[in-house]
């Protein structure tokens, strides 16, 4: 059993917790260990809650049960002072004095204990300091060097609570949701923390399976066994909301319920906080496969489907209380998700290179002329939404701008680059200019076209040898700077030399207001501003 301090035929009034073994052995601690108890057959184990167990331990580190009348027990404890009611007495003293725990291996800690003994019960103790330790130890939850005094029924009522849950069908608690759900009553029985709760779990139910997170009936893995509980619940409905799953499900935290239903692609999202399961959505082996046929010939036409082209015939309708997005998304796992990949509303052949982008450039490789609308209209066909984002980066790789509205194939314009590019020097004294600086076109070669911001936009990002243009991102305000190409500052450094050389407190409002007027910028405030304003004081310190 190990080593301890109980030597053989030593004299030992029990205050702790018993064990019993699967052959029916009972088993004692005394403070940290062990000991086999071998009953006298003409006693058994006293009922009465004051009554203490009194053994004589043996040499082979046996307890040997020597019965324990009451009377017996104030006789052959004399010795022990205020503790002679046992168990009941040390409990009293930690639950009443020390709510916040008993600190074993503090000296201060024992001689209030002592104080409090005597103040409480009249009698002085006379146990030595290990001995006292020893009692308290046993006598109450020893936690993170602190002993509590968590009472029988307090343990016993989690015991019931778990029991209660399980009896449900349910297979894991979460020590997490388990101590948040019932922490007003758990702390003010002395059970301070989840790990306090976790170890007094352990010794509860010996029989169960423990995980970092949960215990319960399974040993599964943290996303195996969150997918299975969300499934036993779910029952017959359609539509299940996170509150609702929440509440059939207490004892799992409700982050761990939205990041299961996010990460398993059979949850079908159908709107905020609403999932359905692929199990509760009709699609019949006729739909599928005219749905899957249909996306094999268009991407084999094009290398991609959009869903919303497909033949839905009447999944719509039978499964009416589902969003058009949740259709969208089932049909995609339930018909094409073996054969095909998707990134929003876009399918293809497994494999093939592909995003909305690409697609996008694809098709203005194919257009004369259209409007910016029919552009995010085809965005709108091709993702389900508009971004905007999208459309204007593949406008601005392929076409040409004539005005905020008009985009044109590259045939409708002729640049003189040579001409234009020296015409743009003029005005360019540096390295950069702000695109808004460009204010007259005058000086300006014949293109076919009026010059105009947009137009000039286009001919610097795709035409011009001498010059570049860059933004802090694509838009159609004309914010942005022309910068010659032998400069080889990004952006955010353009911003902090025109900072840095202007005039221009270096304040928050200041500088984003300073990059706004200019045209650096689309809004008067910036979440850089801070970083350059550094660098440029740093700037502005070197040229002093």
């Amino acid at each position: 059993m190990g080593s301890h301090a109980i030597s053989g035929n030593t004299l030992f009034v029990f205050c702790g917790s018993t064990d019993t073994s699967e052959d029916g052995t009972e088993y004692y601690f005394v403070g940290k260990n062990l000991y086999r108890c071998v009953k006298n057959n003409s006693s058994s184990l006293p009922e009465s809650f004051l009554q203490l167990h009194v053994f004589i331990c043996d040499s082979n580190d046996s307890l040997i049960y020597v019965g324990c009348h009451r009377s017996q027990a104030e006789e052959l404890t004399k010795g022990f002072g205020a503790l002679k009611s046992g168990q009941n007495h040390i409990f009293q003293i930690l639950s009443a004095h020390f709510a916040n725990g008993f600190r074993l291996n503090s000296p201060i800690e024992l001689v209030r204990f002592r104080s409090f003994a005597a103040e409480d019960f009249g009698e002085k103790n006379v146990l030595t300091q290990e001995e006292l330790k020893r009692y308290i130890s046993a006598c109450g939850t020893t936690y993170d060097g602190k002993v509590y005094a968590v009472s029988v029924d307090t343990k016993e009522r989690i015991k019931e609570l778990a029991d209660e849950y399980f009896s449900n069908g349910a297979q894991v608690i979460f020590f997490a949701e388990f101590y948040a759900k019932n922490e007003n009553r758990l702390f003010k029985a002395s059970v301070v923390s989840e790990d306090m709760l976790i170890d007094i779990l352990r010794k509860l139910f010996p029989k169960l399976s423990f995980t970092k997170t949960y215990f319960g009936y399974t040993d599964a893995s943290v996303f195996v066994a969150l997918v299975a509980e969300i499934l036993r619940v779910w029952g017959d409905d359609v539509l299940l909301t996170y509150s609702q799953l929440a509440e059939r499900l207490r004892y799992i935290p409700l982050d761990r319920i939205k990041s299961a239903l996010g990460q398993n692609a059979d949850f079908i999202w159908s709107s905020v906080g609403t999932f359905s399961h692929v199990s509760r959505i009709e699609i019949t082996d006729e739909e599928r496969q005219v749905i899957c046929q249909a996306a094999v010939r268009k991407c084999n036409t094009r290398n991609y489907a959009s869903i919303t082209d497909l033949p839905f015939g009447e999944i719509e309708e039978r499964n009416y209380e589902l969003s058009i997005t949740a259709i969208h998304n089932a049909v995609y796992r339930i018909c094409l998700s073996n054969k095909f990949d998707k990134k929003g509303k876009i399918v293809a052949h497994k494999g093939e290179v592909f995003d909305a982008l690409t697609i996008m450039k694809k098709y203005c490789r194919t257009i004369d002329t259209c409007s910016f609308d029919d552009l995010l209209n085809f965005e709108r066909e091709l993702t389900g939404v508009v971004n905007r984002r999208i459309p204007l980066e593949a406008s601005n790789t392929v076409l040409l701008r004539l005005d905020k509205d008009t985009f044109v194939a590259d045939r409708y314009v002729h640049f003189n680059t040579d001409a234009i590019d020296e015409t743009i020097g003029v005005f360019v004294k540096g390295d950069y200019l702000p695109h808004k600086s460009f204010t007259t076109f005058g000086a300006f070669p014949d293109c076919g076209q009026a010059w105009n911001l947009f137009l000039f936009e286009s001919y610097c990002r795709r035409f011009s040898r001498k010059f570049r243009f860059d933004t802090p991102s694509v838009n159609s305000r004309n914010v942005g700077a022309v910068i010659r190409t032998s400069c080889d500052m990004d952006y955010m450094e353009i911003m902090t030399d025109a900072v840095a050389n202007a005039d221009v407190l270096l304040k928050d409002i200041a500088v984003g207001k300073f990059l706004y007027e200019s045209g650096y910028t689309g809004k008067r405030t910036t979440a850089k501003a801070n970083e350059i304003i550094e660098k440029a004081k740093a700037i502005r310190k070197r040229g002093e």
